[in-house]
């Protein structure tokens, strides 16, 4: 614990769960993430909901003690960030405070409708819900300080509007989130730190803080908004296991006020860590409800989402080997369905291939066609590629990388991957030993996207064949 239990400041508390670079797991403050951050490897949350939200966090942290980066700073430097930047956080050291009679931080002391404090945790079961494999009783089970903590942290990024009166938050319905995501934590905060104009106030500051719905949107203001208005009551007997980590508490935080902080969604915040699809209206990559009826297409939303990744060049290549964090949290209306996460490597000081937007959006349209050239109807043949494409656009898409960087060799290697698929379905919907049967496995076996560049004369042989091959 640390210099004041009752109060579990985040500053020097043990709370934020990191993998050093040499391998071991541990616990750290916020002081001790920022100072330490090129010793640590990465944030270790088991929920890619927490990694998100406490990159952020700390990013904003960073914005808000030292400003801008200074010029002489790079991310590929590897020196570690200087003390000296975050002795706004020892004269701010209240706003941190979780517990107590004073400041608290993402709190509201007039907050005024009683809840489980499991509320703050998605994936913990609540009132009748029964889509869970995990056992809960409101007001009796609870969470340690820590779980709370990061449960607060998640408020801005993924609330989702309900009864009786909760609204989303500032993004709306929680977008799909791209971090970059560096060799350490060092690298991480340094890919994402650039200078910015307009900084504002943070939450912490300010938990009511509201801009209006006319007004540009700060940096530190939109990362931090809270769309719940939260007040922990204190720990109480008896000792138990908290229901978030597990981890074994001589008291436990049961109940909270947890209410609407109203309406949070601000057309003119551009947030850093999201893609925009359309400009007018505004529109974000969103996750798909997989659990939809005739709905499971894992497919489909990555080589778009990817091409306008391109298209804006937001997370462009670095100087170091890096990756990006893709978070993706689907909902349909209060109910939490789905978290997922993928993380894609992108070559160091790779250039962006010119064609790759076009490559991604040829790979979606030449994929939706396949269906048509094997069953005898559309339905065998809609229910034919069904079965295969998850896997095959699992294995794809995680090569995103090496494709959006790569040539056109690489995406024809990529259609490679229909054909182990394609032999074993063909011997499926073809069975026999007449010649007709043996033609047909062939050509089956053979479908598989077109990548082949794209040319006007291409294109009239397509049509004058009456289709694509």
């Amino acid at each position: 614990m640390g210099e004041n239990p009752k109060n579990y400041n985040l500053l020097v508390e043990q709370w934020i769960p990191v993998l050093w670079t040499d391998g071991k797991p541990g616990r750290v403050g916020i002081r001790e993430a920022l100072t330490q951050a090129g010793r640590i490897r990465q944030i270790a949350a088991t929920n890619p909901m927490d990694r998100v939200a406490i990159l952020r966090f700390l990013l904003a942290l960073l914005y808000w003690c030292k400003g801008s980066p200074p010029d002489t700073t790079k991310a590929s430097s590897g020196d570690p960030f200087p003390a000296d930047w975050f002795s706004k956080l020892n004269d701010n050291k209240d706003c941190f405070n979780l517990l107590g009679d004073g400041k608290r931080f993402y709190q509201d002391r007039d907050a005024r409708r009683p809840r489980p404090a499991t509320d703050l945790i998605q994936e913990i079961p609540t009132g009748n819900n029964f889509w869970h494999f995990r056992h809960s009783t409101d007001k009796k089970d609870g969470l340690c300080p820590a779980c709370c903590a990061l449960g607060l942290l998640r408020l801005p990024l993924f609330s989702v509007s309900g009864l009786p009166d909760l609204r989303s938050g500032i993004n709306g319905v929680p977008p799909v989130y791209l971090l970059p995501w560096g060799m350490s934590l060092l690298d991480t905060l340094c890919a994402s730190w650039v200078t910015r104009v307009q900084l504002g106030d943070p939450a912490w500051l300010q938990p009511t803080i509201r801009p209006t719905p006319n007004q540009v949107v700060p940096l530190l203001t939109g990362l931090t908004l809270l769309s719940r208005r939260v007040w922990l009551h204190e720990p109480s007997s008896p000792p138990g296991m908290c229901n978030g980590c597990g981890a074994k508490q001589h008291a436990l935080i049961r109940t909270c006020e947890f209410k609407t902080a109203g309406k949070q969604e601000n057309d003119l915040w551009d947030d850093p860590h999201v893609v925009y699809l359309d400009k007018t209206p505004r529109k974000a990559a969103r996750a798909p409800d997989l659990t939809a009826a005739g709905k499971f297409r894992m497919d489909r939303p990555w080589p778009n989402l990817f091409a306008h990744v391109v298209e804006t060049r937001k997370f462009g290549p670095g100087e170091k080997p890096t990756s990006l964090l893709v978070v993706g949290f689907a909902t349909d209306q209060a109910k939490n369905i789905d978290v997922w996460e993928r993380t894609i490597a992108v070559p160091p000081g790779t250039s962006i291939h010119n064609m790759a937007a076009s490559l991604l959006r040829q790979w979606r349209e030449k994929g939706s066609l396949l269906e048509k050239r094997i069953g005898r109807s559309e339905v065998e043949g809609a229910a034919t590629i069904a079965a295969i494409r998850p896997h095959v656009e699992g294995r794809v898409s995680a090569k995103a990388g090496e494709l959006i960087a790569g040539t056109d060799q690489a995406w024809q290697r990529a259609a490679q991957e229909y054909r182990p698929m394609m032999e074993v379905i063909a011997k499926s919907v073809s069975p026999g030993f007449t010649s007709e049967a043996v033609r047909r496995r062939q050509q089956i076996a053979s479908v598989a996207p077109d990548m082949r560049p794209k040319t006007d004369t291409a294109e009239k042989s397509d049509r004058k064949k009456g289709g694509h091959r």
